[in-house]
């Protein structure tokens, strides 16, 4: 946080929290430190709508913001969008899935954290990714050729656009077990439930070949990192925006990737837009 100046004294910080270890430990880290960093914090967590598993983390979420005296608001795939996304799975099944959960999710997850880190006149937005996440993401983006991707997944972002909240990650350089150990070492528990659209996603493919690797070379994920951090600078993303026609969000086309994305489940389901 020091180093790469994540934050300044005076920042009101949105923390993306999701029940589980890694955002419950960012949360704690940043509730403690709080005073020292001399910021303001508020938790954010998106309610997906899975049902047998969001319920379990949104209810651990809760209980811990209190027991560390964060405020949090919580947002909700129903309110905004007007479907769960148990719900948009069914209709895009209808389809013949072409459409991956995860890809769904993705897109409204982030859409909805940064439109609540604007409600909540953030200026910075905390997300949990550690070194795992960020070696899978990279070989995920390489799989698929979306090179313009390493541009903008770095430990922190710039402020692209004043609707855009830039985001930082703490834990940018923390191995997933690390996080781990140190929960258990301050009593963090998360529920034990997994999501269940894990096995339409390419990133568990992937999670398992990196921990497999790691297995022979222990220094793999940090060798991934130093790649993708080397290709950030060489691949550039254009940072010119539109404002999304629907929702007047910044948006690359006439439509953002959220809006995009509920308008098809909503034709599926002939649903109105709320």
């Amino acid at each position: 946080m020091e180093r790469f100046k994540l934050f300044k004294p005076g920042d009101r910080v949105a923390v993306a929290v999701s029940g589980g270890k890694d955002s419950l430990t960012l949360l704690y880290l940043l509730s403690k430190y709080r005073d020292q960093l001399g910021v303001e914090l508020v938790a954010v967590l998106v309610d997906e709508g899975i049902s047998g598993y969001r319920e379990y983390k949104r209810f651990t979420a809760e209980k811990y913001a209190r027991a560390w005296g964060v405020e949090l608001r919580i947002a909700s795939f129903k309110e905004r969008f007007g479907f769960t996304l148990d719900e948009a799975v069914f209709a895009l099944m209808m389809e013949g899935l072409s459409v991956k959960p995860c890809s769904v999710c993705g897109v409204l997850r982030r859409y909805l954290l940064n439109r609540t880190a604007l409600e909540v006149g953030a200026d910075k937005l905390a997300t949990a990714h550690n070194l795992d996440d960020e070696a899978q993401a990279f070989l995920m983006n390489a799989i698929q050729a979306n090179l313009t991707a390493f541009s903008r997944e770095g430990i922190a972002d710039t402020k692209a656009h004043e609707l855009l909240v830039p985001r930082v990650k703490p834990l940018y350089f923390a191995p997933e077990k690390e996080v781990m150990a140190y929960a258990l070492l301050n009593s963090i528990e998360s529920p034990y439930v997994e999501c269940p659209y894990i096995v339409y996603s390419m990133r568990n493919v992937v999670r398992r070949w990196l921990n497999y690797v790691e297995l022979e070379d222990p220094l793999v994920k940090y060798r991934v990192l130093a790649s993708k951090e080397l290709l950030a600078g060489v691949y550039k993303e254009a940072g010119e925006f539109k404002l999304c026609k629907l929702c007047g969000m910044p948006s690359s086309g006439d439509l953002c990737k959220a809006c995009e994305v509920s308008e098809e489940v909503r034709r599926i389901y002939k649903l109105k837009r709320s």
